[in-house]
């Protein structure tokens, strides 16, 4: 099973500095850490309630890293408990956004136009328990619903997924057009060594992008080092072409992508762990 495990927001790399700010100050997030390694410069970003998310600078040689030409229909999602009270946060601040439409577990979300017109998918989800005080953006962090992918048939791309990245179909409504899907959160399992599961919904589109495309906000999904290269020549043998492996996931952080038949860019990560 591939792990859903967070993920990249692209930028240039000289702009880098900025968007750590505009992360910090905007939206309240907090930089633990900046580092530069063999696959470029890296800022972990710790959010306010749970979750961190990495900015990564479009720099090096591996195609993994470059900028895409197409923007794609993969969304990684963030989580705010009052939708409509980050939007005029953000409104108020001169970020745009985009109209709001319903998940079909009732969930609102909308995308924001972030630094360097990166688009932000933002969800909400109940406050539950939670009495914390958190930076006036809202955006808490990670939620359930990790991923949403917009595909021509939600049947056959909920098998595509079940057959080449082990994820489990919760339930496939054709009439309504979407599929349901879960899979474990990497750092439940690795770290933990339990089972939490994270969502991901396919929603039906006919406006699908004909070429391989990405998006700045990058979701990935783990795999451990001791299994990356039997995966990745298993998804070679099921006809699905991997990119060039980037880095090197035996001695450090090692990643690669892949497209689904609608061309949506899923990307994979592999690390030791500290």
């Amino acid at each position: 099973m591939y792990r859903w495990d967070g993920g990249f927001i692209m930028v240039d790399p000289e702009h880098f500095d900025k968007a750590v700010e505009w992360y910090e100050e905007l939206l309240g997030w907090k930089c633990l850490d900046k580092i530069t390694s063999w696959v470029g410069r890296k800022a972990f970003m710790k959010m306010p309630r749970s979750g961190v998310v990495t900015i990564k600078s479009f720099e090096g040689e591996y195609d993994h890293f470059q900028s895409p030409k197409t923007e794609g229909n993969v969304k990684l999602v963030f989580v705010t408990y009052d939708l409509d009270k980050t939007l005029h946060y953000l409104a108020d601040r001169n970020v745009n956004f985009t109209e709001i439409n319903v998940l079909p577990n009732g969930q609102r979300y909308c995308d924001i136009v972030a630094f360097e017109d990166t688009k932000l998918t933002i969800a909400e989800e109940p406050r539950g328990e939670d009495e914390a005080t958190y930076p006036p953006a809202g955006i808490v962090g990670f939620g359930t619903v990790n991923t949403i992918i917009h595909v021509r048939d939600p049947k056959q791309s909920a098998e595509w997924y079940e057959k080449h990245l082990g994820f489990e179909i919760v339930e496939v409504d054709y009439d309504n057009g979407y599929a349901h899907l879960r899979t474990e959160d990497a750092y439940d399992r690795n770290a933990l060594d339990e089972c939490f599961w994270d969502h991901i919904w396919l929603l039906q589109t006919n406006d699908v992008v004909e070429k391989p495309n990405d998006n700045k906000a990058r979701t990935y999904y783990d795999i451990r080092p001791e299994v990356f290269f039997l995966e990745y020549n298993q998804l070679i043998k099921n006809g699905v072409k991997p990119s060039e492996i980037a880095g090197d996931p035996i001695k450090g952080w090692g990643g690669f992508h892949i497209y689904d038949p609608d061309n949506n860019r899923i990307n994979v990560w592999s690390y030791i762990e500290n």
